[in-house]
Order: structure tokens, then sequence, then C-alpha cells
């Protein structure tokens, strides 16, 4: 990958076109992960976690707003949405939209993501679906 943009925005839109193959050329096999849910590491779970996303989001989209960079480290700001169509976070398939913003801070070593912090508005995508987690 050129650049540590270029990776973000191509790590994102293999997510979203649901060809996590591609993955594996943009994350280490270790990265570590840290997102609402705490932190875990391994591409696979990674992966896991772009399936159950896909599975339940069928039109996912992360619209990149923003992206600064500095050396190995990379920052944006996106636009999530996306219509549940089936369970995801402990919310019911129910057919409402939703798009809530997202950001995500990258350390990127020898041409991929070694590390990642990830940020949503949970708060936003539950009351736009209309349900609270279980």
């Amino acid at each position: 990958m050129a650049n540590p943009d270029s990776l973000l925005k191509a790590y994102l839109a293999a997510g979203d076109a649901g060809d996590l193959d591609l993955l594996d050329q943009y994350l280490h096999d270790d990265v570590i992960l840290h997102d609402p849910n705490g932190t875990a590491s391994g591409l696979e779970h990674e992966k896991e976690t772009w399936r159950a996303a896909r599975s339940a989001m069928l039109d996912l989209r992360h619209d990149v707003r923003e992206v600064v960079s500095s050396g190995s480290v990379v920052a944006a700001r996106i636009v999530v949405s996306g219509t549940l169509h089936g369970t995801f976070a402990g919310v019911s398939a129910n057919g409402r939209a939703f798009q809530v913003d997202q950001s995500i801070f990258m350390h990127v070593s020898e041409g991929k993501v070694r590390e990642m912090w990830t940020t949503v508005d949970t708060g936003s995508f539950y009351r736009q679906v209309g349900a609270f987690p279980k």
C-alpha cells in the first residue's frame, strides 16, 4: 500500500464489499484491535467482526470524511450507514436505517495496520434503529 491514507480507505472498502480475504493485505496477522467492546487481537477476529456486520447489514457503508496522517499514524472521521436486516450488537433485525459517526486511529508498520482504535456513536445507532442492546 502506497500510503497510510490509502490503506485506511482500502481496508474499509474491502470490509464494506464483504471481500474479507483482502484484509490479509491490510492488517498484520496479530493486529491489536480496540473498540467499544474491548480489546482483541488477530486478523481472524477482525474478519469475524466484519462477517457479523455484513450479515446483518448488506448495505453497510463507511464514508471517509476526513483523514489526517503523520508518519505511521492515521486518524479518520467516518460516517457509517446501513440498514438493519439481521441481528447485530444485541439488536434484532427490524429494517431500520441508521447513520452514525465513527473515528479510527491506526498505527501502521511494514505497510499494514499493526494496531487500531475505533470509536462509534453507539447511542445514536440504538436510537435510530429503535432498540437497545439486550
